[in-house]
């Protein structure tokens, strides 16, 4: 077991704070640039704030912000994008590391500040991640989370809501609020639980990826094994579908479309695997929809990428050999790992999914070196659960089962 000891030396003190509801407090709605200065000013005095936006994706080819949130103990601010052009003053409160953000669920707010706004965030807290180390929920709404930790029900009626319809309505306004009023507070009883758990350090040491550029980037190889049959590709294939996916980036970003709109990934891949150089012989691909300028930008791109020397090629994914026992296995460890995190209030789909178990059995049963570094081996989660699934599998450890509940023992 790895709870540590039950309580702390050292301890928060355990301030009650009011929710902004109870307080009746309207949310505050800026639309000059000047205020908005103001209130980032206010809000990097007290070193601590929830953040959240509310964007659209679905027609655009970047995000396109329809609303900001900001909240402290004290205050309750929506910025409206379409009134105040200038947003830096946010992105740097985000970037600021002695500015704690507090975000739930929040890594495609925080990739704004990043793509959009320049800079890197820092010092965020997500209550959703930090959530998942001290119970089995994960990943978990923010409804839940605030019913379950201080007791508050939000009744959530405009996920599918038009962000860009203005004037905002009082139901737009008041979910705006809600997304951020009450993550203050929920963070606070995250910290007081996560301070009996022993788990701070956890949290910390989890928290640190999202002030890592690889948690917003993807590189390009990345990219391309992420498209669906990929996998099917040889050398050449994957440098094709690797030079399409540049020249589809490109289209989008014209088009002001979304980028699998342009080009869906099968037809992608479909050109990849056929090699065609000719923009005749793609356009007859059913599906293709575009015009004739866009065709011969494939094509070209095409051209390029099979002119590559084999030496620039992307390395072709390893072939799934994996045994029957091996499978087993891999079921046997997920099954370990499973009750280990039920007994300790940690969820087993933040610590390991099943693709990471994969990874490990493979690395153990044939003593090879991952391509990729494995979860399981670094930071709290090989404190946690890691040198367990290690002594299972060289036999060190015996996995009891005693009236439905697994247990492992030396």
């Amino acid at each position: 077991m790895n709870r540590g000891p039950k309580k702390p030396k050292h301890r928060s003190p355990r301030t009650t704070k009011k929710h902004h509801a109870q307080e009746n407090r309207a949310p505050r709605i800026i639309v000059d640039a000047s205020e908005l200065r103001s209130v980032c000013d206010q809000i990097s005095s007290v070193h601590s704030f929830a953040f959240d936006t509310e964007f659209i994706m679905e027609d655009r080819f970047k995000p396109e912000i329809g609303l900001i949130q900001l909240a402290t103990d004290d205050s309750v601010v929506l910025v409206d994008p379409y009134e105040v052009d200038d947003l830096s003053p946010v992105w740097n409160l985000v970037a600021d590391p002695s500015i704690e953000v507090v975000v739930h669920a929040g890594i495609e707010d925080l990739s704004l500040c990043y793509t959009q706004g320049g800079v890197m965030p820092q010092n965020v807290f997500d209550c959703q991640v930090a959530c998942g180390m001290i119970t089995t929920d994960y990943p978990l709404s923010l409804a839940r989370m605030t019913r379950s930790l201080i007791k508050v029900r939000l009744h959530k009626s405009q996920t599918l809501t038009d962000w860009r319809r203005r004037p905002l309505t009082p139901e737009q306004i008041r979910y705006g609020a809600d997304d951020v009023i009450y993550l203050p507070s929920v963070r606070r009883a995250i910290q007081r639980r996560s301070e009996d758990l022993n788990r701070t350090e956890w949290i910390q040491e989890e928290m640190s990826k999202f002030s890592r550029p690889e948690t917003y980037e993807r590189s390009d190889h990345a990219n391309v094994i992420r498209l669906k049959g990929a996998g099917s590709l040889d050398g050449l294939g994957l440098a094709v579908a690797k030079e399409l996916i540049k020249v589809r980036e490109k289209l989008a970003s014209q088009y002001d479309r979304p980028v699998r709109s342009v080009i869906r990934d099968h037809l992608l891949v479909e050109i990849a695997r056929h090699r065609w150089t000719k923009a005749n012989d793609i356009k007859k691909l059913r599906g293709i929809n575009v015009n004739a300028s866009a065709l011969r930008d494939i094509a070209a791109g095409v051209e390029r990428a099979c002119a590559l020397p084999q030496k620039d090629w992307p390395p072709v994914a390893p072939v799934d050999d994996e045994t029957d026992q091996e499978a087993a296995l891999a079921m046997l460890l997920g099954a370990v790992l499973r009750a280990h995190c039920c007994q300790q209030n940690v969820s087993h789909q933040l610590v390991a999914a099943k693709a990471e178990m994969r990874k490990f059995v493979r690395a153990r049963v044939r003593n090879e070196e991952p391509t990729d570094p494995l979860a399981l081996e670094t930071g709290w989660r090989h404190a946690f659960v890691g040198t367990i699934l290690d002594d299972v599998i060289s036999g060190k450890r015996q996995i009891q089962i005693n009236g439905g509940d697994i247990s492992v023992h030396l």
